[in-house]
């Protein structure tokens, strides 16, 4: 039974070993690949390691959990986050999560599993160290990946300058080596042999993948970290030698950002995609400030236990501002992790979140509690902290990120316990019919629990997701009735990813239903229009206030010519969030659509009052003023911005063209044409148009031109040439 009971704990050894490597797993088969892959693989390993667990700790009294303020802390956090998805907006949601995120409780719930068996089983300092040297060892496999994007050997998935690595994200690559940036610097300063320099190869590459990220909220945290840590070592520091050190790097990194703010309008730094990311931050231009605003009247309103976890959605839309035009228009997150934590969970989940680093400090730093901390250990950890707090305050967290606050929460655990006496006997055990009977009745019954929650967390979501990946794979291959099948499958499976199978139905739909026959048959694109409109519904009834989905489900009955019910709905959605732009837009389109062109202006118009910098609304104002016979109010509103009516748009050409008004037309079309040469399409658009203003021979012009681009026109381009040059009007 011993063996047994030894065999089990280095499974459950090899599993929390194994979750370091999870920032390399990219899953090429499912939607987001590099989120879902590397969550469900948590969800995963975790649920395997805790079943052990569970049945080591009912075997074994050593393997039970120790209290200390911060495994409190977690708990008082984790209970707060169930009482606000309970009583939240959306418990559902607040639960799950989605695809793109998968944050949601059930996450939070595998989170906390893993810090309880950290701290159980994690438990001698030699474990630790082969722990952390391990996340080292995978961190700079990381790296090494992010150097080969800076080569252009392997791709950027973000951006085209911005280094993601295996993240998938900037921000979440950065984050990461800033965890171990202070990881390397630990065991470098811990080290007294040669040894130590093994780490200065792993620090200096982190300290460049990390640049290359041109993540401010990471950089400017980890430049804060590394200040508290000099000021700290300044002052606690017994040492004369690091007291010098200490000083004369703090003056150092103070004239370095004097020289780089002295300089910020230099040439050399407007022209470096990194640092001219730093020189144009401004108080007045960042968006995040309207968020955080936002976020405050959201909190007001739900200040106890919040929205619920993954609800910042909604009082993103409910107290949407309209400035934020130029930003995503669907923010699910305050990029400031306190604000999400207050609106999410309210007061009481902030203060339970804060609690983690409270007390973490307070064991950092109260002296009983240090027995096997040094000074620089603890100044280090603490700046560590200093620096992913800073962090959380531009940026949001991940799942990843989280996993490292945790280990290194675990890690000074696992060091107040050590200069904690222990209250339980720690003798050997008694492995005798007791603990035999024990393990017998324990065993089938965790098990069992294990497999059902394993299926039930895990099997609908993934299936599902790989079913949403091959339909839109179908779908981008043409493949109309394969895709249709594959999205009816994937939502078979009834999983928390039907939101996203749903919009990408949607969006799939509306894309079809304007096919030609000989890409898909009539019937086919009704069954697919109508399986989308009633899936949105059912999204909608168990998402009610959710703004997204109605005007998604606007949008389609306006794709299907359904103009009465696609206002219905979209003045609903108007009703909760009075400030949305695009909302506007999509009801306005309802109505020219409907040929009820004063109504549409006055929906219009007041989208353009909302925010009149947005050159979209401007626009859009304008064709509906064009549309309503208001030529000049039209014209005005244009001139009054860009000094011109003609604005090379095809929406204006097609107001014009509905008020006969072809001089105009023509007059757009030229610009468009001016601007894309090379388009053969545009110039028989023009071409067109030239022959409703009666010039026949620059309409020749044109489709000559046309088939010099496209000689795959020329056969019925010199139709249409000889039809003209016959007096007729192809």
């Amino acid at each position: 039974m011993e063996k047994t009971l030894r065999i089990i704990k280095y499974l459950i050894i090899g599993g929390l070993f194994l979750s370091l490597f999870l920032p390399l797993y990219i899953s090429d088969s499912l939607f987001f690949p590099f989120i879902t892959g590397k969550n469900f693989l948590f969800r995963i390993i975790i649920e395997f390691i805790f079943m052990l667990w569970v049945i080591l700790a009912v075997c074994d009294k050593k393997f039970r959990p120790r209290k200390s303020l911060i495994l409190l802390s977690l708990f008082a956090f984790i209970f707060i986050m169930v009482l606000s998805t309970i009583f939240g907006a959306n418990p559902y949601r607040s639960f799950w999560s989605n695809y793109e995120r998968m944050e949601g409780l059930v996450t939070y719930l595998h989170a906390l599993a893993y810090f309880v068996v950290l701290i159980t089983v994690l438990n001698t300092e030699k474990l630790w160290k082969w722990f952390f040297h391990t996340s080292l060892l995978v961190s700079f496999i990381i790296a090494v990946y992010g150097f080969l994007q800076l080569a252009g050997i392997k791709p950027i998935h973000q951006s085209d300058v911005r280094l993601d690595a295996t993240l998938g994200n900037a921000s979440y690559l950065a984050i990461y080596m800033v965890f171990h940036i202070f990881l390397a610097l630990m065991y470098f300063l811990k080290e007294k042999n040669w040894w130590k320099w093994f780490y200065i190869p792993f620090f200096l590459s982190y300290l460049i993948i990390l640049y290359n990220t041109a993540t401010r909220g990471a950089i400017l945290g980890l430049v804060g970290g590394f200040f508290v840590f000099l000021f700290l070592m300044s002052i606690f520091s017994k040492e004369r030698k690091k007291k010098f050190i200490s000083v004369a790097s703090l003056l150092l990194i103070l004239l370095l950002i004097t020289i780089f703010w002295s300089f910020r309008n230099s040439s050399f730094i407007k022209q470096n995609s990194v640092l001219s990311r730093f020189s144009n931050i401004s108080m007045e231009e960042q968006s995040r400030f309207v968020i955080w605003k936002m976020s405050w009247e959201g909190f007001k309103e739900n200040p106890v236990l919040g929205w619920g976890p993954e609800n910042y959605n909604l009082v993103f839309n409910k107290y949407y501002q309209p400035i934020l035009y130029k930003q995503e228009p669907w923010f699910d997150r305050a990029h400031n992790v306190f604000f999400d934590k207050l609106v999410t969970t309210g007061i009481l989940g902030l203060l339970s979140y804060l609690g983690l680093f409270i007390f973490s400090i307070f064991y950092l730093f109260k002296r009983k509690y240090r027995e096997n901390f040094s000074v620089t250990e603890s100044a280090l950890i603490f700046s560590l902290f200093a620096a992913y707090f800073f962090h959380n305050i531009f940026v949001f967290d991940n799942l990843i990120s989280f996993i490292m606050f945790l280990i290194f929460l675990a890690y000074i655990h696992f060091h107040y316990i050590s200069s904690e006496p222990i209250k339980i006997e720690n003798k050997k055990i008694d492995y005798n019919k007791s603990v035999d009977s024990k393990l017998a009745i324990t065993s089938p019954i965790v098990i069992t629990v294990f497999v059902f929650l394993f299926y039930f967390i895990n099997i609908p979501g993934y299936l599902a997701n790989l079913n949403l990946l091959d339909a839109l794979q179908a779908a981008a291959n043409g493949k109309i009735q394969d895709a249709s099948v594959k999205f009816n499958k994937a939502l078979s499976h009834d999983s928390f990813g039907n939101s996203e199978i749903r919009e990408q139905l949607a969006s799939f739909s509306k894309k079809v239903i304007d096919a030609p026959e000989d890409v898909a048959a009539n019937n086919l694109k009704l069954e697919i229009f109508e399986k989308a409109l009633s899936e949105m519904k059912k999204q909608i009834e168990s998402s009610p206030n959710d703004i997204r989905y109605m005007l998604f489900l606007g949008s389609l009955y306006n794709e299907g010519k359904r103009y009465g019910d696609a206002i219905d709905i979209l003045e609903k959605t108007i009703d909760i969030s009075p400030n949305k732009q695009q909302i506007y837009f999509e009801l306005g389109s309802s109505y020219l659509n409907k040929k009820e062109y004063s109504k549409a202006m006055e929906i219009l118009k007041k989208s353009f009052d909302l925010e009149p910098s947005y050159d979209e609304a401007r626009k859009i104002y304008a064709m509906a003023a064009i549309y309503n016979r208001q030529t000049d109010l039209g014209e005005k509103i244009l001139i009054d911005r860009y000094n011109t009516h003609k604005i090379p748009d095809s929406r204006l050409v097609n107001a014009y063209a509905s008020i006969d008004d072809y001089e105009k037309v023509v007059q757009i079309w030229e610009k468009i044409v001016e601007q894309n040469p090379s388009n053969a399409q545009y110039r028989v658009s023009l071409a067109a148009g030239y022959l409703r203003i009666n010039e026949r021979m620059k309409a020749i012009e044109q489709l000559q031109k046309a088939i010099e681009i496209e000689s795959k026109f020329k056969q019925q381009g010199e139709y249409y040439i000889n039809e003209i040059k016959a007096g007729r009007n192809p």
